[in-house]
């Protein structure tokens, strides 16, 4: 019976990593301050960019641009098009070399602004993003980190064309994704099972050889897709974490 009791739970853990409901979900349109939400507080995502040691006094900066989309995505007269916004970077460094340039979410403005990774929807098998290219030989990665706080690193690629991985060497928008490899766990043997990934920032590195004294970039509508299949059991509505906020939330603080 003991032994039946085990490979019963060992088969609902693995079933809750296989896929069963697929669906996409955006994860920020940068249509705007505000696009983004964290689920937990209900505050806007507000990004916030970073340049490494040689980055040009007052760069690099960020802004989001107006009556900006992919025409590949939305088309070339969306009935939003007023609304329609991509988030842009506008980047100076004094000396050629690895530069680097950070794209982190946070909470907060100005001095107040603090670092905060954004919860992903369901267990993520792909994430997809469309950025602006202008020809400079330059990459760009993604972050996330796992429930234990565990960092990992993902190259995305083209959609269009594999072969040229990571690389921004492009003239205008293109999709890029990439897909979540398998040792990124995103649930665990106890319950609750389900445990999120987060995005905790998005990088772009320069090539040792490339100009860098002035240039533009773009992102726009990032999204995944997510297995949003759970198990459910008898009692599971105590894995809720407002359900046990509410029945533990005072006596934790006493």
């Amino acid at each position: 019976m003991v032994g039946l009791l085990l490979s019963l739970v060992a088969a609902t853990a693995i079933s809750d990593e296989n896929t069963l409901r697929m669906e996409s979900a955006v994860v920020d349109s940068f249509d705007g301050p505000g696009s983004c939400v964290y689920p937990d507080d209900g505050q806007p995502v507000v990004w916030n960019v970073v340049g490494s040691q040689f980055a040009h006094e007052g760069y690099p900066k960020l802004a989001y641009a107006p009556h900006t989309w992919p025409i590949d995505l939305f088309g070339r007269r969306p009935d939003n098009e007023d609304q329609l916004q991509a988030l842009g970077v506008h980047a100076k460094f004094d000396r050629v070399g690895y530069n680097t340039i950070e794209i982190v979410p946070g909470e907060g403005d100005g001095e107040s602004w603090v670092p905060k990774p954004i919860g992903l929807p369901g267990r993520v098998q792909m994430i997809d993003f469309w950025a602006w290219g202008a020809e400079y030989n330059y990459t760009i990665e993604l972050r996330v980190r796992d429930y234990a706080g565990r960092d990992y690193r993902l190259v995305p690629i083209r959609m269009e064309d594999p072969r040229a991985g990571n690389s921004l060497e492009f003239t205008g928008w293109k999709n890029m994704y990439v897909e979540i490899p398998g040792y990124i766990r995103q649930s665990y043997q106890y319950v609750p099972q389900f445990q999120k990934l987060s995005l905790t920032k998005i990088i772009i590195y320069t090539h040792p050889e490339e100009r860098v004294d002035d240039f533009y970039f773009y992102l726009d509508h990032m999204k995944v897709l997510s297995d949003f299949q759970e198990t459910y059991f008898d009692g599971f509505e105590l894995t809720d974490p407002d359900r046990v906020q509410e029945i533990w939330g005072t006596q934790d603080e006493e």
